[in-house]
Parts: structure tokens; sequence; C-alpha cells
């Protein structure tokens, strides 16, 4: 398993920020919370609901501030907002999606606005992402609570995975539970779709158990997890392995030009990782999820960049010459991964 990424100082992750408002939501107040990962954050704005507005009061003491719709935030109609009372809840709940507040230099106007949230309101904004220097990520430090959510960690997604299943009396081992996350790139709500067909399968068949082979029949083929396998080879200098899952997935009736196309797209992504150096990094700079990012660099620790960058030409080079004629296609593709385990092999124990 990867190692979890630090967080800067102050900031909550995604399970902390959801155990904070289950169990404290008297203290909610000024909220920021980033990522990428919609199904963290939708569950987090159901929670807020559940928290701060009473039975059918949704309509009265609930605002929603949303910039992609067009309309350009307004700091003014967030002031407006926050001085009206709740009219049948606790609190009065403003959410404001996708401001880019935190990355912009703010006003001392702006900045009174954020540190005098009333008591009876809660304010949360919800960003793509947030950059952890600027003078207003760290006015919601101050004034506010903070927090990532980009998805749970590794070994957490695993047992969130066993939990879900836990609960429609359905066991998972390890391997098949890190199969689904591997298929899905760690996205939480395309994960929440395949354990819904999972269970509806499981149960129609009277099955109790999930295993690697119904995870196999069932899920979306697994073309990013081999590509992720072959290249691990390839790091290690197992040019036979490296071969042979690529023999796997021809006799899988896997198209070769979709093969050839995601190892050229994944060596792209290790140069990508290689030159942000840590998973955070990537993440801000891509978009693309924690699981995924963290895989991309620690595989992209058993190559130099130099290397990296000649796979790339390599790869764009026999897909030139297979397009021209002058190759066999798997030949194309055998010639690249040979040439990375040659790479890989220069530092293998």
């Amino acid at each position: 398993m990867a190692k979890a990424k630090a967080l800067p100082k102050g900031v909550l992750n995604s399970r902390q920020m959801l155990n904070k408002i289950s169990k404290e939501p008297d203290s909610l107040g000024l909220l920021l919370l980033y990522g990428t990962e919609d199904y963290m954050t939708d569950g987090a704005v159901s929670m807020l609901k559940k928290a701060c507005l009473g039975p059918g009061a949704e309509d009265m003491d609930f605002a929603l501030l949303d910039t992609r719709t067009g309309d350009k935030f307004d700091m003014g109609k967030l002031e407006e907002l926050i001085s009206m009372p709740p009219w049948m809840s606790p609190k009065r709940l403003i959410v404001v999606k996708q401001s880019g507040l935190p990355n912009r230099e703010l006003t001392e106007k702006d900045l009174e606005i954020l540190k005098n949230i009333p008591s009876s309101a809660v304010v949360a904004f919800f960003e793509d992402s947030a950059d952890s220097r600027k003078k207003a990520f760290k006015a919601f430090l101050q004034y506010g609570t903070v927090a990532s959510m980009n998805g749970f960690e590794d070994n957490e997604l695993i047992g969130w995975i066993s939990n879900r299943f836990g609960k429609e009396n359905l066991r998972i081992g390890f391997d098949a539970a890190n199969s689904m996350a591997s298929r899905c790139s760690g996205n939480m709500m395309e994960l929440v779709n395949e354990i819904n067909k999972l269970t509806l399968y499981c149960q129609s068949k009277g099955y109790t158990e999930i295993t690697p082979e119904i995870v196999e029949l069932c899920c979306p083929a697994d073309l990013s997890g081999k590509i992720f396998d072959i290249m691990d080879a390839c790091g290690s200098g197992n040019a036979n392995i490296a071969l042979g899952t690529l023999d796997k997935l021809i006799a899988n009736k896997e198209p070769l030009v979709k093969i050839r196309a995601s190892i050229a797209g994944h060596i792209k992504a290790l140069i990508m990782a290689k030159e942000a150096g840590n998973p955070g990094v990537l993440v801000d700079r891509t978009g693309m999820n924690d699981f995924r990012a963290k895989k991309l660099c620690s595989q992209a620790r058993s190559f130099e960049m130099k290397e990296l960058i000649k796979l790339y030409l390599a790869a764009a080079d026999s897909d030139s010459d297979f397009k021209h004629g002058l190759i066999d296609e798997r030949y194309s593709l055998e010639i690249v991964l040979v040439k990375a385990s040659a790479f890989g092999g220069n530092r293998a124990v």
C-alpha cells in the first residue's frame, strides 16, 4: 500500500471531516472542502443538510451559490445571505461551489466577512483545488475548518469496500476488493455502482462471498491494472513477466490498439509523476485521484526521467512504424516493453 501523503498543517482528511460534521455540528461555521472526489463532497453536502436544517426547511434555510452555472461569485451576496437568520432550522446553510476564492487575493473586507460568520450560519466552500500557500487558504484555516476530500487512503478504501458489502451480508477478501479499486481507479462513485451491481448479482445467485472470479466476471476489464502490472515487471527488469502479461491480455481479446494507446498514455503519466515528485503535486496538476497518483509516483521511482522520455519516444516511433506497415503490431508493443525492462534491470537487485 502507498503511504498517505501529508496534508498541510491543520487540514483534515475526508474521514475526519465527515466525523466532525456528524459528531460536532455545533462547531461548524466557515468550511473549506477541496478535492475532486464527487462521492465525498456530495456526501458532505448531504450530511451538512442533515446537521443544519430542520425537517422540510431546505427551501427556507438553504442557499447554493454555484459558479458552474455561469454566475460569478459575489462576496456581497454571501454577506447578505449570512446576515439572514434561519427560519425553521438550527443553522442556516450556505454552500458555495467553485468560487475560486481560496486561490485569490482577498481584500480586507473579504477577510472580515470570512472572520465573522455568525453562529447562526454554516458557510461551506467546495473547490476542486486549493493552494495552501495563498493568504486566502490560511484565512480559512485561521477562521474555520479546512479538509481535503480526495477520497480514502488505500487501506481505508479497501476497508470501505468491505464494509459496504458487509451491510448486505456479503464478504469480500483483500484481493477481490483491491481488484475492484484498481478497475475503478479508486473512483468512489464508480465503485458504488460496481458494488451495487455485484450485490444484486450475488443475491440473485445466492452467493455470500465476492471472489476475484466474480469481480472478473461482472466488473469492467482491468486494463489499467494490467498495464500497471506490466510496467511493474519492466521496472524490476523482468521482461518475461511483462511479455507474459501482454500475452494474457491479447489472449483475452483485448484490442491491440487499445493496449498500445494505454501503454503510451501510462508512460506519459509516469513522466508527469516523475516530474511532480509526489502524489500531492501530481493530483494538484492533473486532477487525478489520490489512488492513481500514489501508484504512479511509486512506480516512477523505478525509472530515471531520461529513460521515461526515451520510452515515450520509442512508443511513438514503434506506433508510427506499425501504422506505416514497417513492423507487426504486436512486435511494436514488445519492443517498448523490452526496452523498459532493460532500463529497470539496470537497478534491479
